[in-house]
């Protein structure tokens, strides 16, 4: 194992990561929404919902900072970083 294998393993462990915890934020963003919907009338409901659609979306804002710091630091090693792909 080389220092490059070494590194390049633990940017793409980062980058699936990454793209793990966005989808569970844009999932409570999601949820938030709906349920911010679904309870128009209910005021204290509503706040709660607020709050969800809140924390998605900095959730959202902090994992896409992360996700360019991933793809900076892959761009030092000469080891782009694209798109994760399902396999």
């Amino acid at each position: 194992m080389t220092f490059s294998y070494i590194i390049n393993n633990i940017i793409t462990f980062l980058g699936n990561l990454v793209l793990l915890i966005i989808g569970i934020a844009l999932l409570i963003f999601l949820w938030g929404l709906l349920t911010y919907i679904m309870n128009s009338g209910d005021e204290s409901k509503r706040k709660e919902s607020l709050q969800y659609i809140l924390y998605g979306l900095i959730g959202l804002f902090v994992m896409v900072a992360v996700w360019g710091l991933v793809s900076l630091l892959s761009g030092f090693i000469d080891e782009p970083v694209g798109i994760p792909q399902i396999r």
